[in-house]
């Protein structure tokens, strides 16, 4: 038992940041178990399309920031632009933290966990839809495995709670495949527990071109598996450079 602890805790300590290359949250709707790089400022934004049977909406740019504190945390900030009455407006959707659990060794996958806070109570994805007039916020669990070769699999699991004190379980599954030195591939299959009339069940899959070591591109596209009309699209710019 001591000796576990001790592994844990030595675990916990080591490094989790990215080395090498970006590493994003987006495309997909599975959070990545990185760190960026102390002193780092990283974007990533995102332009979306939905559509609902004769319905198309099309949303500004949301944008995920993150600030690397220490090799072991992230700070995390989520903003939408949108335009209101011939005005351009910005909000705050969300606001948190990632911190660095395990590096990831065989079998056991690299490990991180994110607390956010929901500043806004619009829902921040087509999966989110609840009779709730706002979500306080979410403790999700990241971890990412390598399958051998160019394959490999990243998964949440976690909760949502929200202001009528009802929670929702998250769950988000993620293989993937790279392909030649710049790019990957991956489909994906997440949604909410339990389900209900006002939870949602999704599949997607997209494409991430790396332009080069702090610069990445990608598309997706994802249609819902409870309403037969309702589905997305979306282009993605995801970029880092150092603060300090």
């Amino acid at each position: 038992m001591r000796y576990l602890i001790l592994c844990l805790l030595l675990s916990f300590s080591m490094s989790g940041q990215q080395e090498g290359r970006i590493e994003t949250d987006r495309p997909d709707q599975t959070e990545c178990p990185f760190i960026v790089r102390k002193g780092y400022l990283q974007a990533e934004l995102g332009f979306n399309r939905n559509v609902s049977r004769d319905d198309v909406q099309f949303f500004s740019p949301t944008t995920l920031w993150k600030v690397g504190i220490a090799p072991w945390v992230e700070m995390r900030l989520t903003s939408l632009v949108y335009l209101q009455d011939q005005k351009v407006h910005a909000q705050i959707e969300s606001a948190g933290a990632k911190f660095h659990l395990f590096e990831g060794t065989k079998w056991i996958p690299r490990s991180a966990v994110i607390v956010q806070y929901h500043v806004n109570n619009q829902n921040r994805d087509a999966s989110e839809r609840n009779d709730s007039p706002h979500s306080l916020g979410e403790v999700v669990f990241t971890m990412q495995n390598s399958l051998g070769g160019p394959f490999g699999v990243g998964y949440n699991f976690g909760s949502e709670l929200h202001s009528n004190g009802a929670m929702e379980g998250i769950v988000r599954i993620a293989p993937n495949m790279n392909i030649g030195k710049n790019g990957y591939a991956y489909v994906e299959f997440f949604g909410r527990l339990p389900k209900t009339t006002l939870t949602d069940t999704w599949v997607d899959g997209g494409l991430a071109y790396y332009v080069s070591d702090d610069l990445k591109l990608d598309v997706s596209i994802g249609k819902s598996l409870n309403e037969s009309q309702l589905w997305y699209a979306a282009l993605g710019l995801s970029f880092r450079f150092k603060l300090l």
